[in-house]
Order: structure tokens, then sequence, then C-alpha cells
């Protein structure tokens, strides 16, 4: 009598575990379950495409089960599904096992992917698409985009950031099957129209039948507007500054408190470039939290790293504090920290702030720097000073800046409007970001960043340059084609390969960029803006980047 009972209960464990199981879509643990017979009939990749394709049409988006009913080798449980498109369906799920005891396993039937079905039965949509919801600029008033020509009060800055509307890209299929969006139906392929594409397609309408059944029948529902984190002051001041451009251009701007991005320009996610010395922002955050260096630490100075054969800009003799030669990118100081700060936590450190990571916005090329494994010594020392395989985009340049901005947590973005704080990712520690932030208010006031300072009267401005050689632009074989050039200067082309290396008379052998934020110092209830800006074959950092920092930031501030 005890063991019937106990294996009665093994029978009703084994019938509550597929239950479960079913209510968190884990289909290899449902599989696990069936009885042999079952898993004969069909094999484990095409039971779980079918379970998967019978929610997904159904638009699931929680199973909640009762209590199990057995009735011999039977059992029932009451089923409630939440739906995005449907509601919620109520429908009792029926299940069968064979075998006793320890060898009991439930014995599928295609009816049980779905509640209410009936043998024979499969699930079915027709789906009808409300308009698409509108797109509307940060002061909520702005249209950026809204009817079905996607049409804008200001077409031409709109266009920078608003994207197209297309049929869905195939990465992005799975996430609109899952909102009950028709393969064939038009859809945000790239910018705002693409990021919000979940909060503009607003909730479909149609049929869900079993068979020739009609279950339920809905009308579709047009999205509310969305009003979006986009400042067309800052669009604008960034679109007017980046004008003019020789090649490449990206910009990114984004509010560090509250992960708001403000604006965008260019290729600001899908240009990547070396970053140049707004890595340094890496290596010096790896040396504080490690130990290796302190914002008083005295470097002597030289003009190029002893035994790296690196030189520092325009040979430049460069030294003294961790400060100053932060300020004056002082290659001949990074480039042996990078060697005592290591592959591996160099490597770790660059992920912490967003390299080799999936980037945080939808669409975006990911910045990356090889492992620690693929580095050998000297690649660690040039990544440490952003060149060799080092590539990153303007949006991971505005993260890295935003990070120290919001005391050394990263915070999560979004492209709707919000006041609140971001949810955050802890970089480094905050007495870091701290001593980051000095650094880089150095670099704005007495270094290398001077033409991206804020001309806001109580504004501080923290920020680094970036100057990435794409060819060599300095050294000892430079010295003949100085020479030469002496004798018969280059012609200068719109060509955007370099032709004037050694000496970059033309620009085109740098990438200038420029990382910046303020205000320093929190006033006013004024947070911190971020910007990110690049400039591929265009200078210098400083002298190309720094004043589109500027320009944006100026016009993020309200002056």
């Amino acid at each position: 009598m005890l063991d019937a009972r106990a294996d009665r209960a093994t029978e009703r464990d084994r019938v509550a575990h597929y239950v479960e199981a079913w209510s968190q879509q884990d289909f290899a643990a449902m599989y696990a379950d069936l009885d042999a017979a079952s898993q004969k009939r069909i094999d484990e990749q095409r039971f779980s495409a079918y379970n998967r394709e019978q929610l997904d049409t159904a638009t699931a988006r929680k199973i909640a089960t009762g209590e199990l009913v057995r009735d011999g080798a039977r059992f029932s449980v009451p089923v409630t599904v939440e739906t995005r498109l449907f509601g919620t369906l109520d429908g009792t799920l029926a299940l069968r096992i064979t075998g006793e005891g320890d060898a009991a396993r439930v014995a599928w039937a295609r009816r049980m992917a779905f509640p209410g079905l009936r043998d024979g039965e499969t699930l079915s949509r027709t789906t009808e698409l409300p308009p698409r919801g509108t797109i509307l600029a940060r002061d909520g008033k702005t249209v950026l985009a809204e009817g079905p020509e996607r049409t804008s009060e200001v077409p031409n800055i709109a266009s920078q950031v608003v994207g197209a509307v297309d049929t869905a890209r195939p990465e992005d299929e799975d996430l609109l099957r899952r909102l009950g969006v028709p393969a064939d139906a038009q859809v945000g392929t790239s910018g705002l129209e693409r990021i919000l594409n979940p909060q503009l397609v607003g909730t479909p309408g149609g049929e869900l039948k079993a068979g020739d059944r009609v279950l339920k029948q809905v009308e579709p529902q047009q999205a509310k507007a969305v009003r979006s984190s986009i400042s067309l002051a800052v669009v604008k001041a960034a679109v007017e500054a980046q004008t003019g451009a020789p090649d490449l251009t990206g910009t990114t701007v984004i509010n560090a408190r509250t992960g708001e991005v403000l604006g965008f320009q260019g290729a600001a996610w899908s240009a990547l470039q070396p970053p140049g010395s707004t890595m340094k922002i890496i290596t010096a955050a790896a040396a504080l939290e490690d130990g290796i260096a302190k914002l008083s630490t005295v470097y002597p100075k030289e003009t190029e790293a002893k035994g790296y054969g690196i030189q520092n800009s325009n040979e430049e003799l460069c030294g003294g504090t961790l400060v100053e030669v932060f300020a004056h990118s002082c290659n001949s100081v990074f480039v042996p920290l990078g060697a005592k700060i290591g592959a591996e936590r160099f490597v770790e450190m660059a992920e912490k702030f967003g390299f080799n990571q999936k980037p945080p916005v939808l669409g975006a090329q990911a910045s990356t720097i090889p492992t620690a494994e693929e580095m050998n010594d000297s690649e660690v020392v040039t990544s440490a000073i952003g060149q060799a395989r080092v590539q990153a985009t303007s949006l991971q340049v505005a993260l890295m800046t935003a990070t120290i901005a919001n005391g050394g947590k990263q915070p999560e973005l979004t492209f709707v409007q919000r006041s609140t704080p971001a949810k955050t990712t802890r970089v480094v520690k905050a007495s870091t970001a701290n001593a980051m932030r000095r650094m880089m208010v150095e670099t704005i006031e007495n270094g290398t960043g001077s033409n991206a300072k804020v001309g806001i009267s109580g504004i501080t401005t923290g920020g680094k340059t970036g100057t990435a050689e794409l060819a060599a632009t300095q050294g000892a074989h430079c010295d003949e084609e100085a020479a030469r050039r002496d004798e018969a200067p280059p012609e200068i082309t719109d060509s955007p390969e370099p032709i004037s290396p050694c000496g970059n008379l033309d620009g085109k052998s740098t990438t200038a960029w420029m990382a910046a934020y303020a205000p320093v110092t929190r006033t006013d209830g004024q947070d911190p803006i971020a910007v990110g800006v690049l400039r591929a074959r265009n200078f210098q950092g400083g002298s190309t980047a720094a004043p589109v920092a500027k320009s944006v930031l100026t016009a993020a501030l309200g002056g």
C-alpha cells in the first residue's frame, strides 16, 4: 500500500515537473519527461520548435498553472496564458502518463502545445497592424516622425537621427515576431525608428484560431506618441560642428546620470577607428585602481618611451605628475605604464568599460580589443595608447566618459525621455573616478583639450583628446622624407588615403577624437553631459574634434 502511494506521488511529481517546465518554456526539460514512444515520433529539435511556434503564434508572455487534478493515468491542469495581442486566455491542459512510479513518463500529443487545442488543431493568427506611433523630441512637442510617410516638422535635422522604415532586418525578426508583427510589415530598420520599434508598433489586432475555431479576436491599437530623449539643439550643434569634415564623423551625447542619449550624428556607432589617446582613460584608471600610480607620482621628462621606440607627439619633452602627463598625453609615460599593468589586467579593464561586449544600442558595432592571449608584449603598450588593433566607436568613447562623469558607474542607455537616475554598472571605484576627473579637468584647463572648454560661467569641463596614427607621422625614417618634401612638397588632394604621412601635412594620416563632459561638479541641478567625438583622417583631436565637443556641450547645457 505504501509503495503504491509512493508510486502515485512520483507519477504526480513527473507531471508537475513537465507542467512547470512548460510554463517556463524549458523545452529541453519537457522533452526529457516524455515517454519513449513520444521521443521516437519527434526529436528534441522539432519538439522544441513546434512548442515555441505555438506560443509565439499566441504571442504568449507569461504562463500560470493551477492545481493538478488526477483521474487514473490522466491529469488536467487549469492554465492562464497572458499574451501580448489577445489579452488573457484561460484553458485546460490535459496530459496522460505511461508507466508507473519512477518509470512514469508523459505521453505527448501536439494538442498539448497550447491549452484548449483539440486533436488535429494547431494555432494560427491573422494580424492587422495599427498606424505606427509618432516620435517626439524630448520637449514633448516637436514631431520627429509621424504618419505613414514618417514626416517631420524639422526634416533636415530629424533625418540625422530618425532613420528609415522598411521590411525588418533579419536579425530583428525574432523580436518583432514576439511582438506580433508580421514578417512583411513596415518597421524601423535604422536610427530611432529601429531602436524604438517595441514602443512604436503598437498592439496589432487580428484573430487567434485553433484550426477553424476562433479563440479570440481583437482590434489593433496605435501606440501612444513616444517622447524621445533627443534634443534638437544638441543634434543641430553636432551636425553643424561636423559639417565640412573630410571623412567619417561620429558624435554621441549622453546624460551621464539618466543614461538618456541626447543626440547622435554621422556614423556615431557604426564607424570603428583606433581611439588614440582617449584610451589613456582606461590605462590611467587601471593604474590607479591597482595602485601602480597615484596622482602625485612624478615621471621624468622624456621625448620618447625608452626601450619602446614610441615618441611623444611632435617629439615633445613630456613629464611631471600623473595629472600633468595625462593632460599633456605623454606617450613616454603611458607606454611603460601599459607594460606595468600587463595585458591581462588592461584587457579586463577595457572590457569593464565596454570593449568586446554587446553594444548597448541596437545596430551598433562592437568596440574591440585583442584578448590578453592574442597580444604580444609590444602590442599591450601600443594598445595602452589606443593604437595597434584597438577599435572604438564614438558611442564607446562617450560611454567611457559618462562612466567617469557618473562616479565610476556606467549608466544604462535609453532613447526615451526620463528624469530618474539610470540603472548602472560599477566599473571603477568612486575614488578612481574622482582622480580621473581631476586629470580630465587639467587636460581642458592646461593641457591638450583647451578647445573643448565650455564658455559658460560656473561650468567646468573635463576631457581627453585622442589622435590615432593611421600612418607613421614621425620617426627616424621621416627625416629623409622631410628633406625630399622641402625640395618638392606633395600636392594636397581630396583623396581619403594618407598622402603625406611624415609630418601629416594634409591631416589624413591621423584620426581625431575628443572625450569630454560638463559640468564636472553638478550645480543648480544640472546633470553631467558626456560626449564622444570622432573625425576620421582629420589632424589632431585637440584641434579638430575638441571644438565639436565644445559646441555640443554648450548646446546641451543651454549656453
